[in-house]
């Protein structure tokens, strides 16, 4: 390969240097299995990707995919690949090093200057530097660029490209390890001792006991700390409030956070408007400019925040709601960020197993259906069929259930969407139910809040890894797992102070009710070391 030339990042060039690139394979392939046939067969296979002047850059992102595309055959390319990446990462932000001593001292060294050039340029909270805080000199002796090796190249690889600070200019200036410290301090600030809180935090994040949901690894420390990460609210039926919803969905998405939006309460199309004597457009235009403000805020690749529409399927325009993800169709009547999720009844699903008709209501004729749940839901329901077939309901529609339910599992099944969710399990079984009406989930599925016009309901994640506690002898840690949750349950709790989300509702929601959302990830794992079936009746016993 003689005549391919690299150009460096200072922009000299230089021969691309095969021995170079092997004497790299077989550091980062150390310990691993047959490992001088995986080194030459990703040499081999890094030929076919090279050309006469491929950067530096270009070159490690070949070497690296190189590898990842053989993971698929032999898990242990997977190490390779997070290896390479970890090598150039270092490199980028430390500089060059030879072992794994001088790596460690390059972290302790660079580390204190990172930190204090970061809150200087703007990028860090200011009392990230404040040494009346932190101890940045005994926070540097404290990383373990180790426990980077627990980490698979998919862990790697986001935290580099979705939460690893960087400038302007897209240069990045954390390392792994950084970053698990920077989250670690701005989850300390209001500590007795912030120093070794930190450290306590960044141990238990570093040995990946737990990790803190994506708002929080994004924004902790930094100088728009909005830490929280789920918001669960409802629109009302009137443009003060749908504005309203616009503005604060464009910042809570600012700052990176996940948003379940109810549009249920909206007018159907073809209802009147009273004050301008007109007819409403429903809620479908009104989620595609939902779906542009999210566009409007993305982040250049970095986590962005994102959101889904609920809607329950009795409202007369849930036909439209079920194509707003399709890829054909008007435009305008399309999202291509805004999710889309549906709240079903009990009732819907009985009358599916019955083979009987649905019937579809504008909410402004049924409006306390939106607030039942359960047997009271039911009965209304019922009540309102009796009146539309009486013709005392002017606006009304009839579909076979299993047509609608059908059509509801082709557009999941076309689209991903909508997401199922069940309004009568959520709300009969919910701890919270006593608060109100449930109307919704969250962006992910899992947060059941109640919300009102005064509060958009707030949750803070954090998710423990089960396998973490597993020993080797195949026993559970309790004791250990014990502290990682009290620690973890002291990290939410700080977070709800020191987060700071410019959407009133959502604070005050935060502060009063201070929902802690303590999860756990990890469990295939698990099961696999456990040699458990997943569908066993042991993995059932176990879970």
């Amino acid at each position: 390969m003689a005549d391919i030339t690299v150009v460096k990042r200072d922009g000299s060039k230089r021969p691309f240097d095969a021995n170079k690139i092997n004497l790299t394979l077989l550091a980062v392939s150390e310990g691993l299995p047959d490992q001088i046939a995986k080194v030459a067969q990703i040499a081999a296979e890094l030929q076919l990707t090279l050309f006469d002047g491929i950067t530096t850059e270009q070159l490690d992102e070949a070497l690296i995919q190189t590898a990842v595309q053989n993971v698929k055959d032999d898990p242990d390319f997977d190490t390779i690949a997070a290896r390479l990446l970890l090598r150039t990462i270092y490199q980028q932000v430390l500089g060059d090093y030879t072992n794994e001593i001088e790596l460690k001292k390059l972290h302790a060294q660079k580390f204190p200057i990172y930190i204090r050039q970061a809150a200087k340029e703007g990028l860090l909270d200011k009392r990230m530097a404040d040494s009346q805080l932190f101890n940045l000199k005994k926070l540097a002796a404290a990383l373990d660029p180790s426990k980077d090796s627990l980490s698979k190249y998919l862990g790697v690889v986001t935290n580099r490209n979705r939460y690893a600070l960087r400038r302007q200019s897209g240069d990045p200036i954390e390392v792994p390890q950084f970053t698990n410290m920077r989250i670690a301090m701005g989850l300390s600030f209001n500590e007795a001792n912030p120093t070794e809180a930190a450290i306590d935090f960044y141990r238990h994040m570093a040995n990946l006991e737990y990790s803190p949901g994506g708002s929080t690894r994004v924004n902790a420390g930094g100088s728009f700390p909005q830490l929280s990460n789920c918001f669960v609210m409802e629109v009302q039926d009137d443009m003060a409030s749908i504005a309203k919803s616009i503005r604060d969905t464009m910042f809570i998405a600012k700052g990176t956070g996940g948003i379940g939006i109810s549009m249920n309460k909206l007018r159907a199309a073809g209802s009147p408007v009273k004050t301008t004597n007109t007819e409403s457009t429903g809620p479908i235009p009104f989620m595609k400019m939902i779906d542009t403000a999210l566009f409007a805020v993305s982040r250049k690749g970095k986590k962005a925040g994102a959101a889904a529409a609920y809607m329950e399927n009795w409202h007369l325009n849930f036909p439209q709601f079920l194509d707003l993800r399709q890829n054909s169709g008007d435009p305008y009547l399309r999202t291509r960020f805004l999710d889309t999720a549906v709240f079903i009844s009990d009732e819907f699903m009985k009358r599916v197993q019955d083979g009987q008709d649905w019937y579809l209501f504008a909410p402004a004729e049924v409006s306390d259906l939106n607030e039942l749940y359960g047997e009271a839901f039911s009965r209304r329901y019922q009540e309102y069929i009796k009146l539309a077939e009486a013709g005392k309901i002017n606006r009304f529609e009839v579909v076979p259930a299993r047509q609608q339910f059908r059509q509801i599992l082709g557009s999941l099944q076309a689209t991903g969407h909508p997401w199922l969710t069940w309004k009568d399990a959520i709300n009969l079984r919910a701890l919270n139910n006593n608060t109100g009406t449930i109307h919704l989930s969250n962006l992910c599925t899992e947060i059941t809040l109640p919300e009102d016009e005064n509060n958009i309901a707030t949750c803070n994640l954090v998710s423990m890894n089960l396998s973490a506690f597993l020993n080797a002898d195949k026993t559970w840690d309790w004791d250990r797992l014990a502290v990682s949750v009290r620690s973890a349950t002291r990290q939410l709790d700080n977070l709800i102070d020191i987060t700071n989300t410019p959407v009133a509702e959502a604070m005050h929601s935060n502060e009063q009710n201070r929902a802690l959302g303590l999860g756990y990830m990890g469990l295939s794992d698990v099961l696999e070391k456990l040699e458990i079936s997943y569908e066993s009746e042991a993995a059932y016993d176990l879970v």
